[in-house]
């Protein structure tokens, strides 16, 4: 979607800085929330094979329903270093099952863009984005049988960005023009995933349609190779999947997901890869790969993963075992020698608390192109602290 963040800082000494988007604005336009979080979310990801970028996220999510002890009203709020997301929601307005919301946000390096390439990182073409946007968002709620929710959405988000070179940008690459987006989403939700690192049991099934339309189209890119942004986007995907509590502590985790964006452009595609799960709302994740290489307009993935106790009787130490599979039709100038991109992942989790997480974590991509061959080795590492 255009202005979500594609985070891969271009430069390693600004991390800190420029991480702190890419969580926060995905989990802050989440569904309604009915419970009470305070949660501080860490992770940064790196190459362990290849020259892509350090990505990461630093955020803290604070979830208030009933706010100002106000039966009907919820905050959210996500801050980052240098970003801030917030929406109010006045629910049972104008009607029971009905709720509207306002928010906004805006902020430093919210939209950046790295540039890939047949499995390099192009710092020469990546920039960063900064802006802010306001948002209107229409809910529909009941439950199945008093039990399973379902929400309808709609969300109107207007936003302003504004492009800047980044470090390694090349002196001859044209800037995108800073320009108004204009950008809506309506969807389908049955369930919901919880924002937390390691949820023991959720459902989802949803469906969600979401066209932006950007002002300005002027060619950016380096001379004898610029690219014109197109002035309307549009975008189709659904996720559907679970995640079940088994025996002795043990948890699998299923999802698929499906997209297409059949008139798309490089600001605006479907972007795979990484295994940092709260870069988006969706985050379409590819172990091995680095974080957005992959460019789509369709695609369809399967993300599964089995969580265990590390020896008989701990409850501190986990091994968790992912693996991931898609199928990608590409973008034009962006295509990999192979449409079926396979991943695999093993994470160390550990209790520190019973309010602490950390995860470590290391992925392979057995498809991700690498100098002359294949295979991408990817480190990562989580914490999350529940106050």
């Amino acid at each position: 979607m255009p202005g979500r963040p594609c985070l891969g800082p271009v430069s390693t000494s600004l991390l800190l800085l420029a991480v702190a988007v890419v969580g926060g604005r995905g989990v802050g336009e989440a569904q309604i929330d009915t419970e009470r979080r305070a949660n501080l979310e860490l992770g940064v990801e790196g190459p362990l094979r290849g020259n892509g970028p350090i990505s990461g996220y630093i955020f803290f999510l604070w979830n208030r329903p009933h706010f100002l002890e106000e039966e009907d009203l919820y905050l959210r709020v996500v801050v980052a270093p240098v970003y801030l997301n917030a929406e109010l929601v006045r629910d049972g307005w104008p009607a029971p099952g009905h709720a509207l919301g306002i928010g906004g946000g805006g902020g430093l390096f919210a939209y950046n863009f790295d540039e890939f390439r047949d499995g390099r990182h192009l710092g020469e073409e990546s920039f960063w984005g900064h802006g802010a946007e306001v948002i209107a968002s229409y809910y529909r709620r009941f439950k199945i049988a008093d039990v399973l929710p379902i929400e309808g959405q709609l969300r109107l988000r207007p936003q302003y960005n504004v492009y800047q070179r980044g470090p390694d940008t090349a002196r001859e690459f044209r800037l995108p023009a800073d320009t108004l987006i204009q950008s809506a989403r309506v969807g389908l939700r049955l369930g919901g995933v919880p924002p937390e690192l390691l949820p023991d049991v959720a459902v989802e099934l949803s469906l969600w349609y979401e066209p932006s339309f950007r002002e300005s189209t002027e060619p950016y890119g380096l001379p004898g190779a610029l690219r014109e942004p197109k002035h309307l986007t549009q975008k189709t995907w659904a996720r559907a999947g679970g995640i079940v509590s088994l025996f002795g502590n043990h948890t699998a985790r299923l999802f698929a997901t499906v997209g297409t964006a059949p008139d798309t452009d490089a600001l605006s595609s479907f972007r795979l890869g990484s295994a940092l799960p709260f870069r988006s709302e969706f985050p379409l994740l590819l172990h091995g790969y680095y974080l957005d290489e992959v460019f789509a307009k369709r695609f369809w993935l399967m993300n599964f993963s089995y969580h265990f106790p590390f020896w008989p009787g701990t409850e501190r130490y986990r091994l968790r075992l992912n693996a991931d599979y898609a199928r990608v039709e590409y973008l034009d100038r962006h295509e990999l020698p192979r449409h079926g991109l396979r991943g695999v992942g093993a994470d160390l989790t550990i209790a520190l608390r019973d309010w602490i997480t950390l995860i470590l974590g290391y992925g392979y991509g057995f498809d991700a192109p690498r100098g002359s061959g294949f295979g991408g080795h990817e480190a990562n590492a989580l914490i999350e602290f529940k106050f």
